[in-house]
């Protein structure tokens, strides 16, 4: 290989190496995202019941108001009963009383149901509070996991970290330019070796998707000190790579 690509293999060594910390530290967050969606989500569920304990109550409070007046209109009509002054008179008085007597009897049996809703929805919040310190214990623990993950890597990542700065630092603007637009599309790989399908052919075949390469890529690769991508995947291509990085 060319100065430009073997600098370019030897930034992709310490991509490489980056990409392993990365990794372990985006799966360490990505499970403390998932328990801050289910705290979120549990929160919701808590707030809509709660939402639906006081709705309950309110009902339980109005029909309560309706009982009393009833009750209280219930009492007049027993005093009229009392004064009726004709047997028609009666009659109506006693209608009335027992309309009042079968509404009182629904809002009763009205409030007796929400009475039972509302210990049920309490019993659902007391459930959505238990999970919710679950998943606050759960996402402690996966935070502390970061954190000490972090915390036992900084060295070894700043390290890294300037390795990739020195690698970067003497490639052309373009190069450098074309290597980081790959990698952040391909997760860091940004670079494929392109292998010889056969011992005898001259077939070759890209490293990173083993899609074939035309024979007028690998001989320019062999022949110039040039940026050249596969077709299919879109990864810098390269022949004969340099040994082992040495830290």
């Amino acid at each position: 290989m060319g100065a430009i690509l073997d600098a370019l293999h030897r930034l992709q060594q310490v991509e490489n190496e980056l990409n392993t910390y990365r990794v372990k530290e985006e799966a360490l967050r990505r499970k403390a995202r998932q328990v801050e969606r289910q705290i979120s989500k549990a929160e919701a569920e808590f707030q809509t019941q709660r939402e639906a304990v006081t709705r309950c109550q309110m009902e339980i409070d109005q029909a309560e108001l309706d009982i009393k007046a009833r009750e209280e209109s219930m009492n007049r009509h027993r005093q009229a009963l009392n004064t009726a002054k004709s047997n028609k008179e009666y009659a109506a008085v006693l209608t009335a009383l027992n309309t009042e007597k079968a509404d009182a009897s629904k809002c009763e049996s009205r409030v007796l149901e929400l009475m039972t809703r509302k210990d049920q929805l309490l019993g659902e919040s007391k459930s959505f509070e238990q999970e919710r310190g679950r998943l606050d214990e759960r996402l402690k623990k996966y935070q502390q996991d970061l954190e000490r993950y972090l915390e036992e890597t900084r060295s070894t990542y700043q390290r890294l970290e300037k390795e990739r700065e020195a690698a970067a630092a003497g490639l052309p603007a373009s190069a450098l330019a074309t290597f980081e637009r790959v990698a952040a599309h391909l997760e860091g790989d940004a670079m494929a070796e392109a292998k010889r399908v056969s011992a005898r052919g001259e077939d070759h075949i890209c490293g990173g998707c083993n899609m074939s390469i035309p024979l007028e890529h690998i001989n320019r690769l062999k022949s110039r000190d040039e940026i050249l991508v596969c077709s299919s995947c879109g990864r810098i291509l390269y022949t004969d790579p340099v040994g082992a990085r040495h830290a």
